[in-house]
């Protein structure tokens, strides 16, 4: 395998998570999820129960030797390459599970820690987007395994990183232990580690299957490691425990999804008449350079008004203030100026004196908002199609 591969395998029409399979050393995007008894694409019991979900497996090349290793990525490439191929899918726009298979889950925590240190806001969206993680037989700290299969002649810097030589596991589990609990209100992270042997020897202990993660008990499984992904049917206890983890993720979606539908006023959905991102309205205005400014603008206001959960008289103010910015900008920018080509500099005149200056000096409803949240106003309406900055004509 020379590139990733990277499939949905459901046909969910109307998905409310992301679930993606990610497999582990010398593994296989399909094989590895393989039930072990109908040699059936185990995952996809989820679409039906608890269903809605939007199933994905990665396959990526992992070997054992080194000749072949030479002709791959290595893992911080891999992650990087799949994390950037995430970001151009759009995943991130709903929650993100993973279930990832021994070198699988070390795959998952070094493109996490990419999108963390990141300037880039959709692999920032990526990660922060992620809400469940379960490592199986995946080693944290150190794998009886690679220690093994270090002295063969002509192992690769997979296995290398596998017996924690060369401080690599160390490293990345600080990292990840520290993330989780920073994160410990909006991530999830579960842990299965198997017992028994694989030709004689235990791939990863209970030890070396601890995250560190507070709160976090590894669960033995009584499977090998290379079973230990292969449930034997729907009530195998590896696959009840990922169903009860992955329903907990899908069950918060669909209350927030009915939280928004039940609330819902003028501005929470986009409107239909301008399917175009934020970055292609900019961009045709000439405004490309505000993007990052502008996105992060916009998620602010987007985080406060729908996903908060503003009390009735909030969040009345809020639906208020958009009201009142799209109408001036509207009357006072676009009809005035934009579609007549005027200059930008009375294009930013009339934002300031007509928009900005205007509202901030006064409350609107209840509520005195800043001139900071009505620029994250303007970039919120821009987001959800209500306004656009370049001349239709």
């Amino acid at each position: 395998m020379s590139e990733f591969v990277f499939k949905r395998v459901d046909s969910c029409s109307n998905p409310l998570i992301d679930l993606v399979f990610i497999h582990g050393l010398t593994g296989d995007a399909n094989e590895t999820w393989m039930c072990a008894k109908t040699k059936t694409f185990w995952p996809l019991w989820l679409s039906s129960d608890p269903g809605r979900i939007a199933i994905y497996t990665l396959g990526y090349s992992a070997s054992m030797f080194d000749r072949w290793f030479k002709k791959e990525m290595d893992i911080f490439e891999r992650s990087t390459a799949v994390l950037d191929y995430w970001a151009g899918l759009g995943l991130g726009n709903r929650p993100i599970a993973i279930v990832a298979h021994s070198l699988g889950g070390l795959l998952i925590k070094v493109l996490l820690r990419t999108a963390v240190d990141s300037s880039d806001q959709d692999y920032v969206r990526v990660g922060n987007a992620t809400q469940l993680v379960i490592f199986l037989g995946t080693p944290h700290t150190g794998s009886y395994l690679a220690e093994v299969l270090s002295v063969i002649p002509g192992a690769s810097k997979h296995v290398s990183f596998l017996a924690n030589d060369t401080g690599f596991l160390q490293d990345l589990n600080h990292f990840y232990r520290r993330y989780a609990e920073q994160r410990r209100a909006t991530l999830a992270t579960r842990a299965y580690y198997e017992k028994y042997s694989t030709k004689s020897v235990t791939v990863v202990s209970r030890e070396s299957a601890d995250p560190g993660v507070v709160g976090v008990e590894p669960v033995p499984v009584d499977k090998d490691h290379i079973s230990l992904c292969k449930p034997e049917g729907e009530n195998d206890a590896i696959y009840l425990g990922i169903k009860r983890h992955v329903v907990k993720i899908v069950s918060a979606a669909s209350e927030a999804e009915r939280a928004v539908s039940v609330s819902d006023g003028e501005y929470v959905k986009p409107h239909e008449s301008d399917r175009r991102d934020l970055l292609q309205k900019l961009i045709d205005a000439g405004r490309e350079h505000e993007y990052t400014f502008a996105n992060e603008a916009q998620n602010r206001f987007a985080r406060r008004f729908i996903g908060s959960g503003l009390l009735t008289a909030a969040k009345d103010d809020h639906e208020r203030l958009l009201g009142e910015v799209e109408t001036r900008f509207v009357t006072h920018v676009f009809h005035a100026l934009i579609c007549k080509d005027r200059p930008d500099s009375e294009v930013r005149e009339a934002l300031q004196s007509q928009i900005v200056d205007a509202l901030s000096s006064r409350k609107v409803g209840g509520t005195t908002f800043s001139a900071k949240d009505i620029v994250s106003a303007l970039y919120y309406l821009t987001e959800q199609c209500y306004i656009r900055w370049d001349n239709p004509g």
